[in-house]
């Protein structure tokens, strides 16, 4: 082999070292330069906000009525010349006029009740009155179209616990000359029947009005 050969042979050798070595101190650089590179925080969801829940509202308690009352009416009318159905048409407007006042609270018996026993139910109930009707006539011995007019109403209010009576009277049919029903014969079933509830309804009122003297102020039905 010539010099010259040899000489080729030396400098190719450091050649390929010298690109080794930047081979090697570029790849160096490189992974240091990634070492000291901040991987950025990845952001976190925020926290859900509380949802509110919806207050439950309770209904609202109704107020203790200031008065109780049990209605009743006696129904046994075989000797009076009266209408069944007047029984009840007269219970039914006093309790619907019981009833209007706010503060007020009715129950209806049904059923036939004698005057022992709406006593014998009073003294059951520990706070509710019980209110006894009853229809009579002036002329027990009169014809059926004469006697209507003269139907009226007595009523009883028997006190809880004890039986003993609160308040009691008669209400009776009112004339209508001036006004009312037109139309009818005065002694009709239809005018008598409504005569007998209008009076029916001046019971209840009568009933409520003489009841507020036994109440406390601040207890009184409107």
């Amino acid at each position: 082999m010539s010099k010259r050969s040899r000489l080729l042979r030396i400098q190719a050798g450091s050649l390929a070292a010298i690109a080794v070595f930047a081979l090697v101190a570029f790849c160096a650089g490189t992974l240091t330069a990634q070492s000291g590179r901040r991987v950025p925080k990845s952001k976190s969801a925020p926290p859900p906000e509380p949802q509110s829940v919806p207050a439950v509202t309770k209904p609202a308690e109704k107020p203790r009525p200031a008065l109780s009352f049990i209605v009743g009416i006696n129904r046994d009318l075989d000797f009076l010349n009266i209408p069944s159905y007047f029984s009840d048409s007269v219970l039914r407007a006093c309790a619907d006029r019981l009833d209007d006042y706010p503060s007020v609270q009715v129950d209806v018996a049904h059923r036939d009740v004698n005057r022992g026993e709406a006593v014998k139910r009073a003294k059951a109930e520990k706070e509710a009155y019980v209110v006894w009707l009853h229809l009579l006539t002036d002329s027990m011995n009169a014809n059926r179209g004469s006697s209507l007019s003269e139907i009226y109403i007595e009523y009883v209010v028997f006190t809880p616990t004890t039986g003993k009576v609160a308040t009691s009277g008669r209400t009776y049919q009112r004339s209508f000359r001036s006004g009312g029903v037109i139309g009818l014969p005065r002694t009709s079933d239809a005018t008598s029947e409504y005569a007998l509830k209008e009076a029916a309804r001046e019971a209840a009122e009568r009933i409520v009005a003489a009841m507020k003297n036994h109440m406390p102020g601040d207890r009184l039905p409107g």
